[in-house]
């Protein structure tokens, strides 16, 4: 009798082993899926700064173009002859 119960003990071990096993690859794949949107959600995050970046530096770029016209408008008021 002590080699069924042995036998059975060992199948209920194995038993609990695959269940916490399936436990395990459901937490996992939850936690990957979580993962993943997360992921997904980030890289629409950086595509929309990286977008801002360079219409930023576009901004910059006009306001650098405006700033050295009127720099270059009161050279000529200032080089001018002296009345």
């Amino acid at each position: 009798m002590t080699v069924t119960a042995s036998a059975a003990d060992k199948f209920a071990e194995l038993e609990d082993r695959i269940v916490r096993t399936i436990e395990l690859v459901k937490t996992t794949r939850k936690q990957k899926e979580a993962a993943e949107r997360e992921l997904s959600f980030t890289q629409k995050q950086i595509a929309e700064m990286e977008k801002e970046i360079e219409e930023l530096k576009q901004e910059r770029e006009v306001v650098k173009n405006r700033v050295e016209a009127l720099l270059e408008s009161l050279s000529e008021l200032t080089e001018g002859p002296i009345a």
